[in-house]
């Protein structure tokens, strides 16, 4: 009887590296330093397991029966926002009025 919103957000920032050569990462967890080569193939296998998390997101919520509102902050979250609502609105068969209109 309840429905379940899921908002995702996200950077593009973190679905691809940049192309900067060496890099020296710090594990949140440990605390421990290691040097990184961002080559080709290290981006790609990134972008590719990127990809692959956000598959597994969409398809685990879309199982559940949530619904699910991508936001990017590359984007006008708000018009998304808006967009979202009113795709729901069409969907659940209410009708969609502009605003000052009655319906």
């Amino acid at each position: 009887r309840h429905q379940v919103l899921a908002v995702e957000i996200i950077d593009p920032r973190e679905l691809d590296l940049p192309d900067i050569g060496l890099i020296e990462m710090t594990d949140p967890e440990t605390g421990a330093a290691h040097e990184i080569v961002l080559s080709r193939r290290v981006r790609e296998r990134y972008a590719a397991a990127a990809a692959a998390q956000r598959d597994r997101t969409r398809d685990a919520l879309r199982r559940s029966g949530a619904h699910h509102l991508v936001l990017r902050t590359d984007r006008d979250w708000i018009t998304d926002i808006a967009r979202f609502a009113l795709r729901q609105r069409r969907a659940a068969g209410r009708p969609v009025t502009t605003a000052g209109a009655r319906p």
